[in-house]
């Protein structure tokens, strides 16, 4: 395996992973803070740094059929830490707003300098 190339998003406020400090994402791709998942808390971004996807998924994210969604799962490129998941398709029309972005749990993660 070779070195970890880690890109560090442009601005003064970051969000890094809590476990290896590495940066996650940026305050300038806040998009939305106040997404309440069965998970808990979710923070909506429109890019995120330095994680690994992995293979489509689907998860279902309401009691209803149409709130089927394809995801994939978010960890820290560094440590392997699960950041969130990145939508790649929302079933439900008024949701397709979210397909691209990246939804990452602010417990995953602290402020970086």
């Amino acid at each position: 395996m070779g070195k970890l190339f880690i890109v560090h998003p442009n601005g003064s406020h970051i969000y890094c992973c809590k476990e290896c400090k590495t940066p996650i994402a940026a305050k300038k791709d806040l998009l939305d803070r106040c997404k309440t998942l069965v998970d808990g808390q979710g923070f909506l971004f429109s890019a995120g740094y330095n994680v690994k996807e992995s293979h489509v998924s689907e998860r279902i994210m309401g009691a209803a059929e149409e709130d089927t969604n394809i995801v994939r799962y978010l960890s820290c490129l560094k440590c392997k830490a699960y950041m969130g998941w990145r939508y790649e398709y929302c079933e439900n029309k008024e949701h397709r707003y979210r397909e691209g972005q990246y939804l990452l749990f602010p417990g995953n993660l602290c402020p970086g300098k």
